[in-house]
C-alpha cells in the first residue's frame, strides 16, 4: 500500500521508483516469528500411543500413579523465575522434563513418563499452554518431588489437603495429584492426556468418527501449540514395548 500520510520509518521500506521518477513508500506487515512447528491438537493415534504406553508401564510394575499440571504460560505472565524465564515455552517443557529426569534417576527411580502440552480458554483466568505430566512415582517420594517442583516453578505450596491432590501452589499455577480427574489408573491418566486428539475427522467432506481414539467422549486442551506436543519416554516406548514381547 502506497504511503500518503506521515512516515514511520520504522515500517516503512523504500522500493522500486514510480512512473515519474519518485521513490514509493509502502508498509511492510510485522513479522511473527514462529520458532517451531505450530498444531492445533495432538496428531491422530496419540491417545491410543499414549494409554499403550501407560498399560505397558503397569506390565513392568513401575505404573504412571501420579499427574503433574503445570500452567506455563500462567507462570510466564506472573514472571516466574524458573525454567520459564527462557523464552519459548517448548524450550521451558525441555527444561522442565530434563529437570525432572535427572531428580527421579539420582533417586533410582525408573525414568517412566507420558506427557502432553495444551491449551487451556481462560478458566479460571488462566488462558494459554500448560503441561500435564503422567509419571512413576513411588509414594514415599511424593512430598520430595512436590517440593522440587516448587523451587523449579518458583511457585510455593498452599499446604491443601484433599483425597487426590499432594500438593498444589498457592496462585493455581501448577497441581500435583495421585491420578487423573476422572481417575481409572494408569490407562485412564493417558487418556486424560490424549483428549486434545480430535474426536471426529473429516473424510470424503464428511465428519466422521476417529476410529483410532479410543475415547472419543473426551475432549478438551485444543489451541495453538509450538513444538512437540506430547512425548513418551523410552523406557516405556514403541521400542520397549516390541522388545518386551
Amino acid at each position: 500500500m502506497i504511503q500518503n500520510g506521515p512516515l514511520n520509518p520504522d515500517t516503512a521500506i523504500a522500493v522500486e521508483p514510480d512512473t515519474k521518477g519518485y521513490p514509493s513508500l509502502v508498509y511492510s506487515s510485522p513479522r511473527v516469528s514462529v520458532r517451531y512447528p505450530v498444531t492445533n491438537t495432538l496428531p491422530i493415534g496419540a491417545q491410543s500411543r499414549l494409554m499403550k504406553a501407560a498399560r505397558f508401564s503397569e506390565k513392568i510394575g513401575c505404573p504412571v500413579n501420579t499427574l503433574l499440571t503445570v500452567n506455563a504460560e500462567h507462570l510466564q505472565r506472573l514472571s516466574s523465575d524458573g525454567v520459564f524465564g527462557i523464552g519459548h515455552l517448548w524450550d521451558g517443557m525441555q527444561g522442565f522434563i530434563e529437570l525432572a529426569r535427572k531428580w527421579t534417576v539420582a533417586r533410582g527411580i525408573p525414568w517412566v513418563v507420558i506427557w502432553s502440552r495444551e491449551y487451556a480458554g481462560g478458566k479460571h483466568g488462566q488462558s494459554g499452554e500448560h503441561w500435564h505430566l503422567g509419571l512413576h512415582l513411588p509414594q514415599h517420594m511424593h512430598g520430595g518431588f512436590a517440593e522440587q517442583v516448587a523451587r523449579w516453578t518458583d511457585a510455593p505450596t498452599d499446604n491443601t489437603s484433599k483425597a487426590t491432590t499432594i500438593a498444589q501452589s498457592f496462585c493455581r499455577s501448577w497441581h500435583f495429584r495421585t491420578r487423573a480427574p476422572r481417575g481409572r489408573g494408569a490407562e485412564g491418566l493417558a487418556a486424560y492426556l490424549g483428549k486434545s486428539e480430535p474426536s471426529w475427522i473429516r473424510r470424503y467432506g464428511r465428519s466422521v468418527p476417529n476410529k483410532r481414539k479410543p475415547e472419543r467422549w473426551q475432549n478438551g486442551g485444543t489451541g495453538p501449540i509450538q513444538g512437540k506436543r506430547f512425548g513418551i519416554s523410552k523406557a516405556i516406548g514403541a521400542t520397549a514395548q516390541y522388545m518386551a514381547v
